[in-house]
């Protein structure tokens, strides 16, 4: 004799693997950041005189900044600069560049490339020169596991005023090799709209101090 097919109340419940719950909750995460892109980095670190930043291939540690006025030489006028100031150590295991701050293009393996942006700008007579004051001389290099003294110094114009305060976005690096790249450290990158851009770790906020002098 056939049995009576099941009514709606003896219906076997289906089960649904587990892997498949977790699949759909995933897909309801990803769509909720917009796709399968990953979910977007954190912001910048926001960080004030005497703060520290790791940088992978530096550690550095912004001291301060001010301005300063040099006095003439055989009658020229005075000199005025703006200066910020550094402690470097390279962790690495080679003498690297000092370099410029970055300028046009992602990238760079100089420790002056990771210096991405100052704002508000200072453009000064001839751009910024950056070098290094330990042991009493100016020096373009920075030596492995030595904390160095490092200046970034604007020489201003003769009526440019200088800021109250300023900002430096700080960029960091990392080990790459490969196929076609020459090993090295660069600057982080990323992607901005199909356009590559270094990436900005931390945000620190400087005070000037002003008026200061050097003989």
């Amino acid at each position: 004799m056939t049995p009576p097919p099941e009514g709606p109340s003896r219906r076997r419940p289906i089960a649904v693997p587990l892997v498949a719950l977790v699949t759909a909750a995933g897909l309801g995460v990803t769509a909720a950041l917009g796709g399968f892109a990953t979910a977007p980095d954190k912001p910048p670190q926001r960080l004030g005189q005497g703060a520290t930043v790791d940088q992978e291939q530096f550690t550095t540690t912004f001291v301060g900044s001010r301005t300063l006025s040099e006095p003439g030489q055989f009658g020229s006028p005075a000199k005025r600069f703006l200066e910020i100031e550094l402690r470097v150590t390279n962790k690495g295991d080679e003498t690297a560049n000092m370099g410029l701050p970055y300028e046009s293009g992602p990238g760079g393996s100089s420790f002056g490339s990771s210096l991405l942006k100052i704002t508000p700008a200072i453009k000064g007579k001839y751009g910024a020169s950056v070098f290094t004051t330990t042991g009493g001389g100016e020096s373009g290099q920075l030596h492995p596991a030595l904390p160095t003294n490092v200046l970034v110094r604007y020489e201003l114009e003769d009526n440019q005023r200088a800021p109250k305060q300023l900002t430096i976005d700080v960029g960091k690096y990392e080990w790459r090799d490969g196929i076609t790249l020459t090993p090295g450290w660069f600057v982080v990158t990323e992607n901005d709209a199909g356009k590559e851009k270094p990436m900005v770790t931390a945000q620190v906020t400087l005070p000037v101090a002003q008026g200061g002098t050097r003989s």
